[in-house]
């Protein structure tokens, strides 16, 4: 049942939500672990992870792309074969966002709502009503949270990832991901496999090969935008640990 109070009082998002429910009904609600549950199933049983935001859906969709990845019809469909994809040792993930909104700040409630009243149908293809996916805001799970009283303990159990352990990262060459904080200072070694910043994708190959090469015997960790979602599939089918972590480290400055 809808409440004020669910809304937190703003009857303004709960006549939008009710009078664009029609627009969602074949995609919303999904069923999707909490962050904690995400976390979980990374540490306890070495799941690889991909991640979809709303960037990687984007380059699902016809006639969209991003700033920092052109549109290549080779990614789309890699996009989509991860998305559609049930392997035992691999998470597909997705917003949270797509299976309640509840949690949020009141911008983060319209702009969710809003994305799947535009792109839902078109998306609803792809998803699986009888699966529950992995949640996406492993590495997003301060800035856009109403509540952040969690934020210690997911930040305690998200370093559980990779505490004692060898890590490969992947990442951009400006990402730099955890340098000026101690995020990873629990890690027993880091070594870094350092890309393009934009367009990673065209170089697909050299990085997946590098990528296996360096991971051997290690967790692999990949900031590389919808690049990151593709590898960590890809090295997950190859017998890799490999979570698809995004730029963490802002969150976790914040």
């Amino acid at each position: 049942v809808l409440t004020k109070k669910y809304f937190k009082g703003n009857i303004e998002f709960l006549n939008f939500y009710l009078r664009t429910k029609k627009l969602r009904k074949n995609v919303f609600p999904l069923k999707v672990h909490s962050i904690e549950e995400t976390i979980s199933e990374i540490v306890n049983h070495k799941k690889s992870i991909s991640r979809f935001g709303d960037g990687e859906f984007r380059l699902i969709l016809p006639n969209e792309n991003l700033k920092f990845q052109e549109e290549n019809q080779l990614l789309t469909e890699r996009l989509k074969e991860v998305l559609t994809s049930h392997l035992e040792n691999h998470l597909v993930a997705i917003p949270e966002s797509f299976h309640s909104v509840k949690a949020f700040k009141l911008n983060v409630k319209y702009f969710w709502i809003g994305f799947i009243n535009k792109y839902g149908n078109q998306l609803s293809p792809y998803f699986n009503k009888g699966k529950t996916y992995g949640n996406a805001f492993i590495s997003r799970f301060y800035l856009d949270y109403e509540n952040k009283s969690q934020v210690e303990k997911t930040i305690k159990n998200l370093k559980k990832i990779w505490q004692n352990r060898d890590v490969l990262i992947i990442e951009g060459e400006f990402s730099r991901l955890g340098i000026g904080n101690d995020l990873f200072d629990g890690v027993s070694s880091l070594q870094r496999l350092i890309c393009p910043s934009k367009n990673a994708f065209s170089h697909y190959t050299e990085i997946l090969e590098k990528a296996k090469k360096l991971g051997k015997d290690k967790l692999v960790l990949i900031a590389l935008g919808p690049t990151a979602t593709v590898l960590s599939y890809d090295l997950a089918r190859a017998g890799f640990w490999a979570v698809d972590i995004g730029h963490v480290d802002i969150e976790y400055s914040w």
